[in-house]
């Protein structure tokens, strides 16, 4: 198959490399860039106080221990979360051993029973700029003291939609591997609205069954909902389709 390939750098390099191994002919197009996020600073100050600390992605934890490395900070021996199976690959990268849930979405990790009563608990959220806030208004509900670090920042480059989308078009596209709900509305945001229905019948591959919601809603048909965001998730369900 010829997957579109959209993930920033690191991880689209390793799933490139993956899907080929596989057989696929993949085409990459980072849609997101990601950078240094302007909280780093207080990672030295929030750290010693958590006791719980949960990863909504991967490169939360990425940028987040690029910096321990440069401070000669350590990661503490506390409970760690992660919403999905890639940033807790992430953090295992790291040394550091996180529950995750089978269900990779926040409402997945909120039902892990280990975050259930959280009375007296200080949290601390390492995310990227911006984002959903469900994982810390629910468990603040319950009682925990929550507190956000943003460890990376999302930048999307200036990209030419038309000449893309022909390029795309003339490469023989059949598939997408998209892994959130931003990526996805960046994507429908490039591709010209009159090549919007060839963009919607390429077969979707999705990590949660929140962005298939969305993928159905702007036009796709074609949706396949893989174990979670890991490129080894994203590949085996490529895999599958392409059995069929």
């Amino acid at each position: 198959m010829i997957p579109l390939v959209v993930r920033p750098a690191r991880q689209a390099d390793e799933l490139v490399q993956l899907l080929r191994r596989h057989g696929h002919s993949p085409l990459y197009c980072p849609l997101l860039e990601t950078r240094p996020g302007d909280e780093l600073s207080r990672l030295p100050a929030l750290l010693p106080t958590a006791d719980i600390i949960i990863a909504v992605s991967a490169h939360a934890i990425h940028f987040a221990h690029h910096f321990l490395l440069q401070t000669g900070l350590t990661w503490p021996h506390i409970e760690y979360f992660a919403v999905g199976q890639a940033s807790a690959d992430a953090f295992a990268e790291v040394g550091v051993k996180a529950q995750s849930p089978q269900d990779p979405r926040s409402e997945g990790l909120l039902l892990l029973p280990a975050l259930q009563a959280m009375t007296g608990k200080r949290v601390l959220i390492l995310r990227g700029n911006g984002g959903r806030d469900l994982i810390a208004r629910e468990l603040a509900s319950r009682g925990a003291l929550v507190h956000y670090c943003a460890t990376y920042e999302r930048h999307y480059p200036e990209l030419d939609g038309n000449e893309l989308t022909r390029h795309w078009q003339t490469a023989g596209l059949d598939s997408l591997l998209i892994t959130s709900g931003e990526l996805l509305q960046r994507l429908l945001e490039l591709v010209p609205s009159q090549q919007q229905p060839w963009l919607h019948d390429r077969l979707l591959v999705v990590p949660s069954p929140r962005v298939a919601e969305q993928a159905e809603a702007a036009g796709f048909t074609r949706i396949v909902i893989a174990q979670g965001a890991s490129n080894q998730a994203l590949t085996a369900a490529l895999e599958l389709r392409k059995m069929e």
